[in-house]
């Protein structure tokens, strides 16, 4: 028989109750310091009611010089600790598997006092930003390494069974992996057919350093411009992944400039289940499991995915605070319609809750 998504998953010794996953948007619930607060927690706590599986907690910033917005979470310093251990405890407690995204935003970044000249592979500023950009040398580079396994360690340390690694939508890891943005000629410059060397260091560093924390990495599968990455290329990288020591590849795609404006990959011209041929292209190329997300609005598309085995998981963000009962729904344990989400051109209420005012979310009253 096919599967089906209501069928458990086995991830690096821990067992998913479906084939759900809640997706990682960034709340900016955060206090000024990046620290877990009580609003953070209750909106976790919604998420994970809402009967996941797995819960992937939103883009934690692996340094001071990273963040791509404000409040961004910290996972940089021994004081977010203590609040990253209640946000794990507060998805586990509710039955999902709690997984922290580790991220670093480079071009697409925030300047502050601190750091007002963005990093990335190469000076290129990224078009919708158009912010000032130097090189990362190789020494950062490295040092980025160290940064990202650092972080995976608070992870650890506060409870998480493994990290997501944010590479994808244009942040730093996948700005190493796109010709638009990696013109290096050094040993991070892209190799042949794919990637440079720096996302798999990340992941064998981290993979070393903790033998049984769950790796999960995210990545666009192409960028959807003009001479950018490639499915050809992202199926090489998803390979070289496997073979560093990643547990799951979450897919999604595009970068900043293709992700935002009225021409957004994901706005409501694209079709349904927008990453779904590259999901199935992608799991293909590997024998780990494959996630994939976008415009997955309806249960009988999840089901026809898992079924058609283009991906073992389905990856939702907005559907869940549309319609919290989504899953019961799917399973076939609330037999009203599925409320559809608006598509809003440019969502800015991803995690405040729909701007329909029936969705008005109950997590911050």
């Amino acid at each position: 028989m096919p599967p089906n998504p209501f069928e458990p998953l086995s991830l690096r010794g821990y067992t998913l109750k479906n084939r759900f996953v809640a997706a990682p948007m960034a709340t900016q619930y955060a206090d000024k310091r990046g620290l877990v607060t009580e609003t953070m927690l209750a909106y976790y706590r919604h998420l994970t009611l809402t009967g996941v599986g797995m819960v992937v907690a939103e883009a934690a910033v692996i340094s001071p010089e990273g963040p791509g917005w404000s409040r961004e979470l910290n996972a940089y310093s021994e004081e977010a600790l203590p609040g990253l251990r209640q946000l794990a405890e507060t998805i586990r407690e509710r039955g999902a598997i709690p997984l922290l995204q580790l991220h670093h935003a480079g071009r697409q970044g925030l300047p502050s006092r601190e750091h007002t000249q963005m990093v990335a592979p190469s000076p290129i500023p990224c078009p919708v930003l158009d912010r000032p950009v130097r090189a990362l040398h190789p020494q950062e580079i490295k040092d980025l390494v160290r940064k990202f396994t650092d972080s995976a360690r608070l992870a650890q340390d506060a409870g998480f069974a493994g990290v997501e690694l944010h590479g994808a939508h244009g942040y730093l890891l996948h700005q190493f992996v796109s010709p638009l943005t990696n013109q290096r000629d050094d040993e991070y410059g892209l190799q042949r057919h794919a990637a440079s060397r720096f996302p798999l260091e990340v992941v064998q560093s981290i993979r070393r350093a903790f033998p049984d924390l769950l790796i999960s990495y995210r990545l666009s599968a192409r960028d959807y411009l003009p001479r950018g990455l490639t499915l050809q290329a992202s199926c090489l990288l998803a390979k070289g992944l496997e073979g560093a020591g990643a547990d799951l590849i979450s897919v999604s795609g595009g970068m900043y400039a293709s992700l935002h404006g009225p021409e957004s990959l994901v706005g409501p011209a694209t079709p349904y289940g927008v990453f779904r041929d590259d999901a199935r292209d992608i799991r293909e190329a590997v024998s780990i499991p494959v996630a994939v997300a976008g415009k997955i609005q309806f249960p009988t598309l999840a089901h026809e995915i898992i079924a058609n085995r283009d991906a073992h998981l389905i990856v939702l963000g907005r559907m869940l605070l549309r319609d919290p009962a989504w899953i019961q729904k799917a399973q076939g344990l609330d037999r009203n319609p599925v409320r559809e989400c608006l598509l809003c051109p440019r969502c800015r209420f991803h995690s405040r809750g729909c701007p329909d005012g029936a969705s008005r979310p109950t997590w911050n009253e």
